[in-house]
């Protein structure tokens, strides 16, 4: 299943408004109904009424530093780790990788340990 390895609609949304990815293979469309459907794309350009659903391995390309992911074989679920500069660490849990590091690169842009782009408008 390819939901298992892109973000949610939701999580997709939040990435998009911090200008994160500009570009992924699939992608969201909020005019397709139900719009959690997904679809892929060659292209790079896609419309304004597309929120791209990035991979794992896209968001991981984006991470800053030194970052782990732990899967727990108890709870099935994905727990990641910012390690910054002077001890600080940044933390998140999700129940696929793809969300998991989604949250993590969220939660360092929130920080301002990750500069987001610039929003297409």
């Amino acid at each position: 299943m390819m939901e298992r390895n892109v973000v949610s609609l939701e999580t997709a949304k939040k990435l998009k408004a911090v200008g994160f990815p500009r570009v992924s293979m699939w992608h969201y469309s909020e005019r397709m109904d139900p719009p959690d459907e997904l679809f892929f794309t060659q292209s790079s350009g896609s419309t304004q009424f597309d929120i791209p659903a990035p991979t794992a391995q896209e968001i991981a390309d984006r991470l800053p530093g030194l970052w782990s992911v732990m899967n727990s074989k108890v709870t099935s679920n994905y727990y990641a780790a910012y390690h910054g500069t002077g001890g600080d660490s940044v933390n998140a849990e999700a129940d696929t990788l793809a969300e998991v590091l989604a949250k993590l690169l969220l939660k360092l842009v929130e920080s301002g340990d990750l500069k987001p782009h610039k929003a297409h408008s």
